[in-house]
């Protein structure tokens, strides 16, 4: 196996950092809902702000952080009947036109969102539960950088396409099975 090129380097990294940027406040979430229903069930006081946090930070994370690494294991999906059976260089180049119009598309996301999120941060967006007030302003940069990844990944596998270099799949990674690459 060859060593990989410095494009497919990035793109593991990336990878890997987005990963573990949206494994965290999965654990995370785990963790604050089994205390508050504990909490809830031995002093029947639920933690406060439980109902805020998880809704509008970790979920948030968990929704939109892996949206990244799903492309990068070329995960989403996909109906690909009639393309299997193209010749490589015809399916190459609908290849390479499918990345394109993803990328302007995830672009578009991210740039409207990243709008939606200054607006936010403008008008310091809060939500008020029970008699607290939670700000909530921070969340919304998550989106973009969620869609951001996603052209960042999809960016440096159309380079690889484009140059005749191997697309920067994850396929040392255990969490993908040999036939999904």
């Amino acid at each position: 196996m060859q060593e990989p090129d410095f494009a497919t380097r990035i793109a593991r990294g990336i990878d890997r950092v987005i990963l573990w940027m949206a494994a965290v406040p999965l654990v995370m979430m785990m963790i604050h809902i089994s205390f508050d229903v504990l909490s809830n069930l031995i002093w029947n006081y639920p933690i406060p702000l439980t109902n805020a946090v998880v809704t509008q930070y970790y979920m948030i994370a968990v929704a939109y952080l892996p949206l990244a690494a799903t492309e990068f294991r070329r995960s989403h999906i996909s109906v690909d009947l009639i393309v299997n059976m193209m010749a490589p260089r015809p399916r190459l180049v609908l290849d390479v036109l499918a990345q394109m119009f993803s990328m302007v598309i995830f672009l578009a996301l991210a740039l409207q969102s990243l709008q939606l999120a200054m607006e936010k941060l403008d008008r310091n967006a809060f939500l008020m539960e029970q008699t607290s007030r939670v700000t909530i302003w921070p969340s919304y940069f998550i989106i973009p950088l969620g869609f951001g990844v996603v052209v960042v990944l999809l960016a440096v596998r159309l380079y690889c396409q484009l140059l005749g270099r191997d697309s920067p799949e994850a396929e040392d990674d255990p969490l993908v099975k040999e036939n999904d690459v």
